[in-house]
């Protein structure tokens, strides 16, 4: 059976958290146990669980934060829960977050090659009943493809990440890590795209500090359990974004079909003072949805808040990036972005 023909009967629609089907949350934060950061586990999830979020992961640096150790209001909404994390973090600067483990995974490696290291903390992860995702690949440039691509069982990585230090749109030298994404999807990897925050500092909001709310992602999901938010990340069932959100993201009678949640988006936009924008020299205000194919090509682009496009079996996969440009009152352009999950046609999710 084709591709195409299972997404006929088993159809992929975004809606609202609210809706209790589709929920947002963030994979990768710090608290002050890792030394580097200025919030206790407590304060860190009262800040998600008062902004919206309904699920989070405390990922410390080789540290397990069980979740039943971290104090919450009792008079509290009940769609939030913790998934218990840890952030693997090895030496060259490789770290994945450990999602949904039943303990601590061990982070050493014998190995000096960085894609046996990866492999390492991606076997140790999943001995510990977890997802591996591989984290900021752009951090200090420390992982090409070339050292991801001979991994075998990792099928998530962070495409975007709040840091201030991670180097998500590359250089004139290093390709950014939605180029790496199409050269791993390119070559036959199952692989989805995470946006985190990777947040570290509450209590000064600032441009150059690691805030929270700068990465999220939004996952379908049957129930709001660390199971199944986990299970439903580990097939695709979600979407990245840097600062919009979504009403419709997925395949309807063949077809790829996208459409942003303006308000939700403006209001996002307009009330957080923590998202972080790409600044570009020049632009034009307003939404662009693009589809993308093999080697990253575009396949279509379109501009206003909603497009479709057929999946036909032509391409192995095709994906969709969202954009959203608005003029920074001092000079040039904002962007913002929402990544849909490859669709894939060749069978390898099966």
């Amino acid at each position: 059976m084709k591709r195409t023909t299972l997404l006929l009967l088993l159809p992929f629609l975004c809606s609202p958290a609210s809706a209790g089907q589709w929920y947002r949350g963030n994979t990768h934060a710090h608290t002050e146990i890792c030394g580097h950061a200025d919030s206790t586990p407590d304060s860190v999830a009262k800040w998600y669980l008062d902004h919206g979020y309904n699920f989070l992961i405390l990922s410390e640096h080789n540290h397990f934060i069980d979740p039943a150790t971290v104090n919450l209001p009792e008079q509290r909404r009940k769609d939030f829960i913790l998934i218990p994390g840890e952030e693997v973090t090895g030496k060259k600067h490789l770290h994945s977050t450990a999602m949904n483990i039943d303990g601590l995974v061990p982070w050493d490696s014998a190995h000096e090659e960085k894609w046996q290291i990866i492999q390492d903390h991606v076997d140790a992860i999943r001995g510990g009943s977890g997802q591996p995702i591989l984290n900021h690949p752009n951090y200090t440039y420390a992982v090409t493809t070339e050292d991801i691509l001979p991994v075998k069982g990792l099928h998530m990585m962070e495409l975007y990440n709040g840091h201030n230090d991670v180097h998500n749109f590359g250089d004139g030298e290093h390709p950014s890590t939605e180029e790496m994404w199409d050269t791993l999807l390119s070559a036959g990897m199952l692989v989805y795209a995470v946006a985190s925050d990777d947040m570290h500092i509450l209590k000064e909001i600032a441009p150059d500090k690691s805030n929270p709310g700068r990465g999220w992602v939004v996952v379908r999901s049957d129930r709001l359990t660390p199971e199944s938010i986990t299970k439903a990340m580990a097939h695709g069932q979600f979407y990245a974004s840097s600062g919009l959100f979504l009403s419709k993201c997925g395949v309807v009678d063949g077809n790829y079909v996208v459409e942003v949640d303006e308000e939700s988006t403006q209001a996002e936009l307009a009330s957080s003072v923590t998202v972080r924008a790409l600044f570009v020299p020049e632009g034009k205000d307003g939404y662009s949805i693009e589809f993308i194919g093999q080697e990253g090509k575009v396949l279509a682009r379109f501009e206003g808040t909603s497009a479709s496009f057929p999946i036909d079996g032509s391409q192995p996969y095709v994906r969709v990036k969202v954009t959203h440009t608005r003029t920074y009152p001092e000079s040039g352009h904002q962007q913002f972005f929402a990544w849909g999950q490859p669709v894939f046609s060749d069978g390898r999710d099966q």
